[in-house]
């Protein structure tokens, strides 16, 4: 669901590369399987079940051979697409992501929209889909979009714990990059008792292995989700990420962790014992969150 809206930098909309191609990744770390993740996959709408697929290989392994953890480019898309037809590379550019595009454009490179030729759509765009550059300024702004990889965790009845994560990567990001979802530790990290994902500018939450981090802070002492996120940085330093949480405890019970730098977090959680999801916007002046649960 979330790699389908294009309210999302995951799947439909997912931010357009420096060499006009939308490539998505995705990653699936789990108290069963391990981790594994997929990247670099040009116009797929859902990197997540390549990922689900690899999982799945690693599980049924039989014989000497080790299904890889990680894959990036075509050969993922090929190898999976035969075992799942619904893989398959189609157009996944929103009018939102092409108007990104060309701000970013225009903001790193010093280029006037109004000068670019019309054979300079991206290759990945529907070419019905209107120019948005032209009603744009000229001045060349920052570029300000919706930039988060989306993550879910899910613990079942068993205790056994999940987290996955999706995203188009940054706007205008270099062709061949790969964020967090693809690096262990990074965009996603999960414990016996723990399952965390990360969201934000993937650089720097690669540069501190940042959901390996606040799993460790967590779990060793817990602390509100603030408090957390600044023993990951030195006073000063750059830091634009969010986190979520589970954490299973005893007697069916579970923490929600939240927490922020961002302008905005959007997140929500249900359990069996709610009678309907419940969903939180935390600003940044509310940027803490957590909460107990019963299973």
């Amino acid at each position: 669901m979330l790699e389908d809206s294009p309210l999302t930098n995951a799947g439909v909309g997912s931010s357009i590369t420096d060499d006009k191609k939308l490539r998505t990744e995705a990653s699936l770390c789990s108290t069963i399987s391990g981790f594994h993740c997929a990247g670099d996959l040009e116009n797929i709408k859902h990197p997540i079940k390549i990922v689900k697929l690899m999982a799945i290989d690693s599980l049924e392994m039989s014989g000497n051979y080790i299904p890889p953890r990680v894959m990036v480019g075509q050969a993922a898309i090929d190898r999976y697409s035969q075992k799942d037809p619904s893989i398959c590379q189609t157009n996944i550019s929103t009018k939102r992501s092409i108007k990104m595009y060309y701000k970013a454009e225009k903001y790193f490179n010093g280029k006037m929209s109004s000068k670019r030729r019309k054979t300079e759509t991206p290759i990945s765009v529907d070419k019905t889909l209107v120019d948005c550059s032209k009603t744009e300024a000229t001045k060349a702004e920052s570029p300000e979009g919706i930039e988060d990889t989306v993550g879910v965790i899910c613990v079942d009845v068993n205790g056994h714990i999940a987290a996955a994560t999706s995203s188009g990567g940054s706007v205008f990001k270099y062709s061949g990059r790969l964020g967090q979802c693809c690096v262990h530790g990074a965009g996603s990290y999960t414990t016996p008792n723990l399952g965390i994902v990360t969201t934000g500018n993937g650089e720097q939450i690669i540069n501190k292995l940042l959901a390996i981090q606040l799993a460790r802070k967590l779990t060793a002492d817990p602390m509100f989700p603030e408090a957390a996120l600044n023993e990951c940085f030195t006073e000063g330093e750059s830091r634009m990420c969010g986190f979520l949480a589970l954490e299973r405890g005893e007697e069916g019970l579970v923490s929600v962790y939240a927490g922020h730098t961002l302008t905005n977090m959007v997140f929500g959680f249900v359990s069996s014992g709610m009678e309907k999801p419940l969903t939180r916007i935390l600003s940044e002046e509310d940027n803490s969150f957590v909460q107990i649960l019963k299973m």
